[in-house]
């Protein structure tokens, strides 16, 4: 899946007390891109507590860390209920950006 399909259907995982989510994406010449290929990894409680680069190599290699699905689930309903990302792309590059530089 490409990083966009995994923000827009990001809603589709619904909460579980046994699992976190976790978003992993490739880089695109150092940065993630609309088109990064993307894979959702649900973690045990286990997995969650190693370090990031440690459930990247042994889940996803190649992958890096770009966000918990619950952050991108609240960032992407609060840009819905806004006026201010009224398109998918916007609020995928929204997501994408906050990943990059505020997370």
């Amino acid at each position: 899946m490409t990083l966009k399909e995994a923000i827009l259907n990001c809603n589709q995982y619904g909460e579980d007390e046994e699992l976190v989510y976790q978003v992993f994406a490739k880089r695109i010449d150092g940065k993630f891109e609309i088109k990064s290929e993307a894979i959702v990894l649900a973690l045990t409680d286990a997995d969650a507590e190693l370090n990031i680069k440690e459930i990247a190599e042994s889940k996803c290699p190649s992958f890096d860390y770009f966000l918990e699905l619950y952050i991108m689930q609240e960032i992407f309903q609060d840009m819905v209920d806004s006026d201010e990302y009224k398109t998918d792309e916007a609020r995928v590059k929204r997501i994408i950006h906050y990943a990059e530089f505020d997370a």
